[in-house]
């Protein structure tokens, strides 16, 4: 069975290319254009991944982050923060989430993403 990903970027144009990529290798894709909204696609699907943006509108991937990682149901759930620069904030949360937040940095490659989505869900999967 396809792990599912979720991606949550206010930018359209980086969202599907980031979603082409990774139906193209096998996985599901659940898309959201904010952090509010990839809040609550975590909390009513079973999600394997999520890959957000740090810095999006109204909730931005910082704060969404810190809520899945509050919530039970969510608290496992590896994220990847994407940053399209330095963002210290982001990488302090990646350490002090021991490892089960990374950060990608903008722009990446399709495969990067694809990569990093397949080691995380096979860690995630022998947890």
């Amino acid at each position: 069975m396809a792990s599912t990903v979720m991606l949550a970027d206010d930018d359209p144009v980086l969202l599907e290319e980031a979603a082409d990529a990774l139906r193209g290798a096998g996985f599901k894709v659940v898309e959201a254009a904010d952090g509010q909204v990839a809040l609550q696609e975590a909390l009513s699907r079973k999600v394997d991944l999520i890959v957000m943006d740090a810095s999006m509108p109204e909730v931005n991937g910082l704060e969404a982050c810190h809520c899945l990682k509050a919530m039970p149901k969510t608290q496992k759930i590896p994220v990847v923060l994407t940053v399209a620069k330095r963002d210290p904030a982001a990488r302090m949360l990646g350490e002090r989430t021991h490892g089960s937040v990374r950060v990608l940095r903008k722009p990446f490659l399709p495969d990067e993403l694809v990569s990093l989505a397949r080691q995380l869900v096979r860690r995630k999967s022998l947890i």
